[in-house]
């Protein structure tokens, strides 16, 4: 995806673990999605989701484009005709102009030439395939049900056929070590996604990993240690020019107070991740450039601003206590790119893995 084509406002149409074949150790999308799963079916009907489309459409005003998307199923493990019903129902807001295109999440396996031919002759702009890892022992730990093959051939497939193709990684899943986290990650990134979502591994109420936990067989990786590999993981893919598009599960009240058991799980865990990069430029900027009592003034662009600061101002006063540093101010300058950060004369910048004078200072 160019970095200036303009991100779709999207409408999302969820049905848990609607054309699943398997169940997923770690899934409950009825928690992730915030869709109780008493009295409601896993598929809703054409009305309720031709109701909450129009629901999001009120909230669409001026924006462009606008895309339906299928989420929190297995969309091309439908029944066929169930497919071709809501890409119908999608596709009559296309043809209206009120949408532009149509999008949806699916299985590796689920990925085949058949499947693919329900797509023909749809405005279907972007798939999303949910890799979560591609080493197959953690794949088997997780229950996935399929391999890292399938996924490159899916990628492959879609690839061919035009799609917009994004991926799904999970970090600390059953099994994962260091090792293989960064392995699953290269062989993500090596098979060129138009984009990447990071989620980290939580321990959701009524999933299997649930009973794992409960038995001391699971420990789920510390929240400092999640955001370490999804910085890792977003500095990889940006220095190979591929959008993290997300980091962190979809937050809500019902998510938070009942269903989290255990885990890395954080409302704003994406900025937490953006903030520890800029605490790495901070302190490599402060280690080589200032001395006990220094007031530095730390430039940053506009939108970088907060992951500097970080929560309520952490990193700065981080910075003060670490290096004995009197004050720290903040300058915003546009001029400098989000990734950068300068000081002292010097600018860092963490994707281009430089340290070098601040020609512009």
């Amino acid at each position: 995806m160019a970095a200036d084509t303009p991100r779709p406002f999207v409408v999302p149409l969820f049905i848990p673990h609607a054309g699943c074949p398997h169940h997923c150790i770690f899934c409950n999308q009825h928690a992730v999605t915030g869709r109780k799963r008493e009295g409601a079916p896993a598929m809703p009907s054409l009305v309720a989701m031709e109701g909450e489309i129009e629901r999001w459409l009120g909230w669409a005003a001026n924006r462009h484009p606008v895309e339906i998307s299928f989420y929190g199923g297995t969309f091309l493990g439908l029944p066929s005709e169930t497919v071709r019903a809501c890409l119908d129902l999608a596709h009559g807001y296309v043809k209206a102009g009120r949408i532009q295109g149509i999008r949806f999440s699916t299985r590796p396996d689920t990925v085949t030439p058949e499947t693919l031919a329900l797509l023909a002759g749809y405005p279907v702009t972007t798939v999303e395939l949910g890799a979560q890892s591609m080493e197959d022992a953690v794949l088997t730990a997780s229950t996935r049900g399929h391999t890292a093959a399938d996924t490159e051939r899916a990628t492959a497939q879609l690839k061919a056929k035009g799609y917009v193709t994004i991926l799904q990684m999970m970090v600390g899943l059953p099994g994962e070590t260091p090792a293989l986290f960064r392995s699953s990650l290269q062989r993500i990134l090596d098979l060129d996604p138009e984009g990447i979502r990071i989620y980290p591994t939580v321990v959701l109420k009524g999933s299997g990993l649930a009973a794992l936990w409960r038995d001391g067989r699971y420990e789920p990786l510390a929240l400092e240690e999640a955001v370490a590999r999804s910085k890792e993981a977003w500095l990889m893919a940006a220095r190979r020019d591929i959008p993290v598009i997300r980091m962190g599960l979809q937050d809500s009240e019902e998510m938070r107070l009942t269903h989290v058991l255990a885990g890395p799980h954080h409302p704003a865990f994406g900025h937490l991740v953006h903030s520890a990069r800029f605490r790495d430029m901070a302190d490599a900027l402060a280690r080589r450039l200032f001395s006990p009592g220094d007031a530095p003034v730390f430039r940053v662009h506009p939108k970088s601003a907060s992951r500097l600061r970080g929560n309520k101002n952490s990193t700065l006063e981080s910075l003060k206590a670490r290096y004995g540093l009197a004050g720290i101010e903040v300058a915003l300058d546009d001029a400098l790119a989000e990734s950068s950060l300068a000081a002292g004369g010097w600018v860092v910048d963490s994707v281009r893995q430089c340290f070098a004078k601040d020609l512009e200072s």
